[in-house]
Order: C-alpha cells, then sequence, then structure tokens
C-alpha cells in the first residue's frame, strides 16, 4: 500500500523518477524555505521572492511526476460518523454524497428508530444539497495525511452524524444534538485510485514533500482534500477505525508506524 507521506511505502516507479530529481527536488524545497525566511526577517515590507527552481520544479511535477502517480493506488483518510449498519454498508460498497444517499440513510435511521419520521423530514429539507449539489454531490471527501482525531479541521466531521449535508444549515438545535447521538466516530482507511480530475497533480505535492524531507530538509508533507468521484466504485475500504479502538486514539501518532516522525518537521 503507498502513502504519499512515507517514501518507504513509494513503489520502484515513484522512487525512480524522484531518486532521479533528487538535487532539483533538494535545491527547490531549500531556495524556498531560504525566500520565506528572507521574507519574515526583512524589515521592510518585502514582498515574497520567485524561486528561481520554480520552472523545472513544476515541470517535472505536472510532467514526469503526475503522469506516474495517475496509475497507481493510494491510501486515503475519511473522517466521519456512521452507525454500525452503515459502516458495513461502506465495507460492502463505498458511495459519494448524493441528495439521494442522504434520504436513503435518513430511511434507515428511521426504520432503526434512531429518527421519527417527521425529523428525517427537517434534516432532509434543511440540507445544503438542494442550493449546493453541483458543489457537493457525487463527492466522497478524503485527505492524503491521517490527522489526529483532535485536529480542528476533522474534529467536527466526527461530531454529528451525516456531515455538512445534514446538520449544517439545521435550525433546530434538539435535532442537532440528536444528530451527534447517532453512530460513531469513525476514520475509514481507503485505497483509491487518483485519476480523478486534479487529484494526481494535487497528491504529488504531498509525495514531493515527503521526498524532501527523506533528503534531509526541514519539510513535513502536507495533507490535501482529496474527492473521490469517478473512481468511487474501484476504492474499497482497508480499515475502519472506530471511537474506542486503540488505533482510532493513536491516529496520526503511534498510528500507522513512524507517522508522527514522518508527518511533522
Amino acid at each position: 500500500m503507498i502513502y504519499p507521506w512515507d517514501p518507504k511505502s513509494f513503489n520502484s516507479e515513484i522512487v525512480s523518477a524522484l531518486d532521479n530529481n533528487s538535487e532539483l527536488i533538494s535545491d527547490y524545497f531549500r531556495e524556498d524555505i531560504k525566500l520565506m525566511d528572507e521574507h519574515l526577517s526583512s524589515s521592510t515590507y518585502q514582498s515574497l521572492k520567485s524561486n528561481r527552481f520554480n520552472y523545472a520544479f513544476s515541470d517535472f511535477k505536472e510532467n514526469v511526476l503526475t503522469p506516474i502517480l495517475k496509475h497507481n493506488r493510494i491510501i486515503v483518510w475519511h473522517y466521519t460518523r456512521l452507525t454500525d449498519d452503515e459502516v458495513e454498508m461502506m465495507r460492502k460498497r463505498l458511495m459519494p454524497s448524493t441528495l439521494d444517499y442522504l434520504k436513503l440513510r435518513l430511511e434507515l435511521l428511521v426504520s432503526k428508530g434512531l429518527l421519527t419520521y417527521e425529523e428525517s423530514q427537517v434534516v432532509f429539507k434543511q440540507s445544503p444539497f438542494h442550493k449546493q449539489e453541483r458543489n457537493r454531490s457525487g463527492m466522497l471527501w478524503t485527505t492524503t495525511t491521517p490527522d489526529p482525531i483532535t485536529d480542528m479541521g476533522v474534529e467536527p466531521l466526527l461530531q454529528s452524524w451525516g456531515g455538512e449535508s445534514a446538520h449544517f444549515w439545521l435550525t433546530d438545535e434538539d435535532l442537532k444534538l440528536k444528530l451527534k447521538e447517532i453512530g460513531l466516530p469513525r476514520v475509514i482507511e481507503i485505497e483509491t485510485e487518483i485519476t480523478d480530475g486534479l487529484n494526481a497533480f494535487s497528491v504529488s505535492e504531498t509525495f514531493l514533500e515527503a521526498w524532501a524531507k527523506k533528503l534531509g530538509i526541514n519539510v513535513a508533507p502536507s495533507g490535501t482534500d482529496l474527492s473521490i468521484k469517478s473512481s468511487v466504485n474501484k476504492a474499497k475500504v482497508v480499515k475502519v477505525h472506530t471511537e474506542g479502538q486503540s488505533s482510532f486514539n493513536e491516529l496520526a501518532k503511534t498510528y500507522p508506524k513512524n507517522v508522527q516522525a514522518l508527518l511533522r518537521k
């Protein structure tokens, strides 16, 4: 399995491309750090200077590394709150967020007595999907690096059932609290292709930062938000980390192995 932040997991094709361009990668990141230090320490306001290695670096990133990554599969992380039944559904088949899928999930909650029919209708009618379907529908959002469960960016995703599509515009405070009691916080480890849109190009930055760190440069791989769309049918659940399990609490600390040392500066 390939973790974009862990060079030890890269296959031979990716390693060869990065190794053959290690000097360029090193030059680019060292120059970037130097320019940022100069910018921050300047006594008067000074625009950040352009990195002189930018053209060659961008060319390698776009025309060499990205095409290689497009036919590889990587591990990504999905933060959510699910019932046990929904976990089993996800293990069988990953589904992107859609208005119809939200409706189905609400119907399942009603059948289990977790919501009344009236409450499910309120959640459905106030879902942002009705006005933002073009920007939200057909996507399964993930990250390329694991984040601790206490991270401010993922904590809200773990707190409330249904994510933003269910609770974001809810006006009923009691119903909001009820959604926070449904299911359990989960982090889903997913293996996926990165053929959708600009995914491979976006992920390439994490690979490059990870390689730069391997070369001894003071940089840490930054995570990228990744939307799985057309390739969702070929994606699969590798592991489910649930609140109460040791791996859930240790995510991005000691799980996966060496994760903290590889992700921090």
